[in-house]
């Protein structure tokens, strides 16, 4: 019995030790020249390849390379995008915010903000529809919308007060872009707010189908709605 136990107590011999896949990759990790010098052994080394040839270690080292160079290239392409895509961004905001706060009256604002956002190149068609208040005193060319008619056309931009992005019926179309709506594939509905309630939508139309989606990120468009409105509330309360 005794002789059985002093056997199973000794270690087992090199040889015998099993490495798991993660022991050995973390040991290559940290000893990333373990190959060099071991020329026969690179030699034995065979890879699988995606075309079910094998291939050796240092070809399948160059593929991974250059394919993690493409993948850095593409990553480095796409921030270079987007930084110019927020410069233009923050342009067109600029030059909005501004031409708002010269605006003397609701008849400038509305004028101010349809041509400031018409210029965008990405915009085939732009309005904007006040909700109608009492004290409004504004030019006939400036278009308003009784509030309880809006609200019912576009219930889910009231309801969500947030801007929706997609495409609309052809008679909400109509009622944003008339005269222009057979041309528009996708839209972009804004709503400007002040403390929750909506004072007036903005509309953005495009000829191409799936310009404006359910994917788009709306945060400049909702912060331009937040702005619009601020505007508006404060000059319905200077009227």
């Amino acid at each position: 019995m005794s002789s059985d136990l002093t056997a199973i107590d000794q270690p087992k011999p090199a040889a015998e030790i099993e490495l798991s896949e993660a022991q050995v990759a973390a040991y290559l990790r940290s000893h990333p020249d373990f190959f060099v010098g071991q020329d026969d052994l690179i030699a034995e080394l065979s890879l699988p390849h995606e075309s079910g040839k094998a291939i050796s270690l240092l070809e399948r080292q160059v593929t991974v390379l250059r394919e993690r160079g493409y993948d850095a290239k593409e990553k480095l392409g796409n921030l270079l995008e987007n930084a110019r895509s927020n410069d233009q961004l923050f342009e067109i905001t600029r030059n909005l915010v501004l031409s708002l706060l010269r605006a003397e009256n609701i008849t400038e604002l509305a004028e101010a903000a349809q041509d400031q956002l018409a210029d965008h190149t990405n915009i085939d068609a732009c309005e904007i529809i006040l909700v109608q208040h009492d004290n409004l005193n504004i030019s006939p060319s400036v278009r308003t919308y009784p509030p309880k008619k809006l609200e019912q056309d576009f219930e889910d931009v009231f309801r969500l007060k947030r801007t929706y992005c997609g495409a609309l019926e052809k008679w909400q179309l109509n009622v944003l872009f008339p005269g222009a709506n057979e041309s528009i594939k996708s839209t972009a509905v804004c709503p400007a707010i002040h403390e929750g309630e909506v004072l007036a939508l903005l509309a953005f139309g495009n000829s191409k189908k799936d310009y404006f989606n359910v994917q788009l990120d709306t945060l400049f468009l909702d912060f331009i709605g937040n702005v619009v409105g601020a505007i508006v509330y404060k000059q319905l309360t200077k009227a």
